[in-house]
């Protein structure tokens, strides 16, 4: 790959796990100009020496020379970014891309929003932690992970860029539909993160602080580890994937309504049965 410059918007704990981790694969080989609204993250990620320039998005120097752009927002935040960069008359061909974790909206979104001469590559690396915060940031983080490239409008060697850079980075690769993604990740992703929020809920109000730190095994700390992942970003994923997300949560509905009549009618059977299915 020649030397190409990378920006990334969003300088959070993804985004800043995409930088390191880029860094430290390609090295020299890229430039990298990271972007940020918050003078705090900004201030830390000039110490990291990753990136050729740090920045807001309206003072970038060099964000015109981009061949791709990566934004690592909240999904909420996307529209304006899409159409900020929308505004950019860049150099190259650009290469829009994401880490979103769903698909269908922010597709809808970019289509509507960013010039026709512009490349997108819908992606969501599944990686992460409960962490936040570009000081968190996991050189890595995509090693061995699943990615998910999903929702294209591009040229055929704007998505096989894309694809090599998480192949590079050490993800396995997979293409699906953006509604296809939704469904998987409203059962594999969305409602665990609901369950745990509500296990944290359900027990914050059965019991003590005391009694929850004292007793809380490896089941209950594997729940509420997750329960501890921010809320703002947490609550705009099922908002944007609600349909699928309620489907879920209603199948959950009927499956705790058959568990509490067996226990109500003790059948210990019947309940082996409802657990091994």
């Amino acid at each position: 790959m020649k030397k190409i410059i990378i920006t990334i918007i969003g300088l959070g704990h993804i985004g800043g796990s995409l930088a390191s981790s880029l860094k430290k694969t390609y090295g020299d080989k890229i430039s990298l100009i990271g972007i940020d609204q918050k003078p705090s993250t900004i201030k830390i990620a000039k110490q990291s020496n990753f990136f050729l320039e740090v920045s807001t998005l309206k003072k970038s120097n060099n964000i015109i020379d981009s061949r791709i752009v990566f934004v690592a927002t909240g999904i909420h935040d996307m529209a304006k970014i899409f159409s900020d960069l929308a505004r950019i008359s860049f150099n190259n061909r650009i290469i829009v891309s994401d880490v979103g974790s769903i698909k269908v909206d922010i597709f809808k979104q970019a289509l509507k929003i960013l010039p026709k001469h512009y490349d997108f590559v819908g992606g969501h690396p599944i990686a992460g932690t409960e962490k936040i915060g570009f000081k968190n940031l996991v050189t890595d983080l995509f090693k061995d992970k699943p990615v998910f490239i999903s929702g294209i409008r591009a040229k055929k060697d704007s998505v096989k860029l894309i694809k090599e850079i998480w192949n590079r980075l050490g993800g396995h690769v997979y293409l699906v539909s953006p509604e296809q993604h939704d469904k998987i990740f409203a059962h594999l992703s969305h409602l665990p993160h609901v369950l745990a929020f509500g296990l944290k809920n359900i027990s914050n109000k059965s019991l003590t602080r005391q009694e929850i730190s004292k007793y809380g095994g490896t089941s209950y700390k594997d729940y509420s580890r997750i329960s501890m992942s921010s809320e703002q970003l947490w609550s705009e994923i099922f908002l944007s994937n609600r349909k699928n997300l309620a489907k879920g949560i209603k199948n959950f509905r009927r499956y705790l309504d058959k568990v509490e009549r067996l226990l109500m009618t003790s059948s210990k059977e019947e309940l082996k049965k409802l657990l091994k299915s």
